[in-house]
């Protein structure tokens, strides 16, 4: 018997917010995720938001672009989301947007559900992140600009979101994930898919988001992890099998993608503390 989804109300995140700003439709906070992956329960969004992601590797159902996703990526949740979205690990840092009734209605007009976005929309939510640390003069009217040339610019990007992968590009993705660990030029991949590669490129990142090569390193991560989980095998060994040139390849990509080092996620966190953690911040928004 599965619970019910916790509810979060206007301008909840599991996460704590380093700086909060709010203007006349919106809601800016720069936050750092606490609660652990597999704690993440699954849980409804009153209002409709932005994510950002500032650090880590975020997994997000989105419709457009389910699975796990980078830095730079937007999602827009309309009000009433239900999912499981979370980080990949405890370091994740996000910056969450949340939109007034009004605005976000134009919005979900185009994106009745969730949607992905990178590009223009990660460069605007950027923008605005920089600008909630800056000086705080004006600030308010700047962001409000800003999210208004966000919810803008996302309201546009409709047609093409909803169109299905080509098949070649399908077979292209699924071949560089699994062949991931073997040394992989892309100049194969698209030999094998029959196009050129300036077309793969161009074709990849449209569809998922992000450059063939950056979704083989995302493929070898998520190798990693699954090593970390299921051996004791010295990381020398795990960054070969995983396909990368060497322990210090490894441990760059790995911080990059969750904020830590493999070493310190092998070795993990205790579970129990980490429970009592979601509690207290599931208490403190009741």
């Amino acid at each position: 018997m599965h619970s019910q989804p916790r509810e979060l109300s206007w301008g909840a995140f599991f996460g704590t917010p380093e700086r909060v700003l709010r203007t006349a439709s919106f809601e800016y906070a720069d936050r750092i995720a606490l609660v652990p992956d597999a704690l993440v329960p699954r849980h409804t969004h009153e209002n409709a938001h932005f994510v950002l992601v500032v650090r880590g590797t975020y997994v997000t159902e989105a419709r457009n672009r389910p699975g796990s996703c980078g830095e730079g990526s937007v999602i827009f949740n309309p009000a009433g989301t239900t999912h499981r979205d979370r980080f990949r690990s405890e370091q994740g840092r996000f910056f969450a947007i949340s939109v007034d009734a009004a605005i976000a209605a134009r919005i979900e007009a185009v994106h009745p559900a969730a949607a992905m976005f990178t590009g223009e929309a990660g460069a605007i939510a950027e923008r605005a992140r920089r600008e909630l640390h800056g000086d705080a003069a004006f600030a308010d009217l700047i962001l409000e600009g800003l999210g208004l040339e966000l919810a803008g610019r996302v309201a546009r990007l409709a047609a093409h979101r909803d169109r299905q992968p080509p098949h070649w590009l399908l077979e292209a993705r699924d071949s560089i994930h699994d062949r991931c660990t073997a040394k992989l030029a892309m100049s194969d991949v698209a030999a094998v898919a029959g196009v050129h590669p300036i077309h793969l490129a161009r074709a990849f990142r449209q569809y998922f988001d992000c450059s063939p090569g950056e979704y083989l390193r995302r493929c070898r991560i998520e190798r990693v992890r699954e090593l970390l989980l299921t051996s004791d095998a010295p990381l020398a060994d795990v960054a070969l099998e995983a396909g990368f040139a060497d322990q210090s390849q490894l441990t760059h990509s790995f911080r990059r993608a969750y904020g830590i080092t493999p070493g310190a996620f092998r070795r993990g966190k205790n579970v129990s503390s980490a429970q009592e953690r979601l509690d207290a911040i599931c208490e403190s928004r009741d």
